[in-house]
């Protein structure tokens, strides 16, 4: 069997889900590669409009909305080539995605992970409350009159109809997304969502020598870090600046050291110690920020699943977070870390310091959080579970191709 990837960039976390994927998918026999979006080697008109176009999504949405009605060319039908099934990952702001799905072969199976609301919804990708996307996302909040009485509900009418009509079966990595998602009548028109944990590398992210972890990020010996960050500092949905703030209250902040990961940069409050690292492409490198922690926090205003977290926690470090979205199924509160209630900046500062009082709180913390990371996310059950989906996505669309070939003129 062959499976072909699709992300439009190369980082992020459904990147790494993905790349994680296709690399374990080869120990159960499945050949897979991931492709990714790439600009035209030429700056032709295409491009240009293409331009236009996303920038106008972005002057007519209030928060982040792309439509799929773009310009840029899909892959070449030549890496379609041998495939049996497409796997969509997060695949907005590249090209015209149902259209594609329309002309796609009929025998080539179609498996999406929803890493957000993005293919279940008329454009939108953070879940904020707002169920729109139950009646076709009709009068879309996000769009400005007159583009959200018409434009998200003919994305939305699109998705439906090229998902439906390719059978494609929908994954999500958490039960609180799948039951959002599952309400969708693109979902059921799908046949519902299936729930599979994201899986990790627990040959990267494992427990380290802290000490030794330390020397090699020049960090303090004796200091309490406290690690955060993520792939774009500056992306507002993981609330980095605010989270700089709160912790700048902490008591004694002499021995504190925050380490940060991360591309872009943020202000540093007066009298915080911050270290930035950098985008860190290697995990390894990632892995022994983890490791050399004495707690990661993210104050993440929504996540699907929390997929840093994880590998956190496969690292034997224990976390905080806000207990919000699919973090509490993640990072069940009090057994492998401390949940917050979001934006309560006292509650967090709280958690925080509870665990920097503790060495004997953060060892056990630490340790049942790697025995769950690696008994529940490693990448042999994740890629398990997906090839199971991929025989029974091949299954229904032959016993459709079959159907077809013997209905009646």
């Amino acid at each position: 069997m062959r499976v072909l990837h699709f992300n439009t960039h190369a980082s992020g976390g459904s990147y790494e889900y993905a790349t994680v994927l296709c690399d374990a998918l080869a120990k159960e026999g499945i050949e897979s590669r991931l492709l990714c979006k790439a600009l035209p080697p030429t700056r032709g008109s295409r491009l240009l409009f293409d331009r236009l176009i996303r920038r106008s999504f972005v002057s007519l949405s209030r928060e982040p909305w792309h439509g799929t009605r773009r310009l840029l060319l899909p892959p070449d039908s030549k890496e379609l080539e041998g495939i049996d099934v497409i796997h969509l990952h997060t695949v907005a702001d590249w090209f015209n995605v149902p259209r594609w799905l329309e002309a796609l072969p009929k025998r080539i199976g179609v498996v999406i992970t929803l890493h957000d609301l993005w293919h279940i919804s008329g454009g939108c990708f953070l879940y904020n409350g707002l169920n729109n996307y139950l009646n076709g996302c009709r009068s879309c909040p996000i769009l400005r009159w007159p583009a959200s009485e018409f434009l998200a509900r003919d994305e939305y009418s699109r998705k439906l109809q090229a998902y439906r009509d390719c059978g494609a079966q929908m994954v999500a990595s958490s039960r609180w997304l799948a039951g959002i998602a599952e309400q969708s009548p693109i979902a059921k028109a799908c046949g519902g969502v299936r729930v599979i944990p994201p899986g990790i590398d627990t040959a990267v992210f494992r427990p380290q020598h802290k000490r030794q972890c330390r020397e090699e990020l020049a960090l303090p010996r004796e200091a309490f870090v406290i690690a955060t960050g993520c792939t774009s500092l500056t992306d507002t949905n993981k609330n980095v600046p605010w989270l700089l703030e709160q912790l700048s209250w902490l008591p004694d902040l002499k021995n504190v050291r925050i380490l940060v990961f991360g591309e872009g940069s943020v202000p540093v409050p007066d009298g915080l110690d911050v270290q930035f690292t950098g985008g860190l492409v290697d995990r390894r490198n990632l892995a022994r920020v983890f490791a050399a922690a004495d707690v990661v926090v993210t104050a993440s205003l929504m996540e699907t699943y929390g997929l840093t977290l994880i590998e956190a926690m496969g690292c034997g470090t224990p976390v905080v977070a806000f207990r919000i979205g699919g973090i509490p199924e993640a990072a069940p509160d009090k057994q492998v870390g401390l949940l917050c209630e979001p934006l309560n900046g006292p509650d967090l500062l709280a958690v925080v310091g509870e665990l920097r009082s503790s060495p004997e709180l953060r060892q056990g913390l630490g340790s049942a959080a790697s025995e769950l990371a690696f008994t529940r996310n490693a990448k042999t059950q994740f890629a398990a579970a997906f090839a199971q989906i991929y025989r029974d996505c091949l299954k229904a669309a032959k016993a459709d191709l079959d159907n077809q070939l013997v209905r009646p003129v």
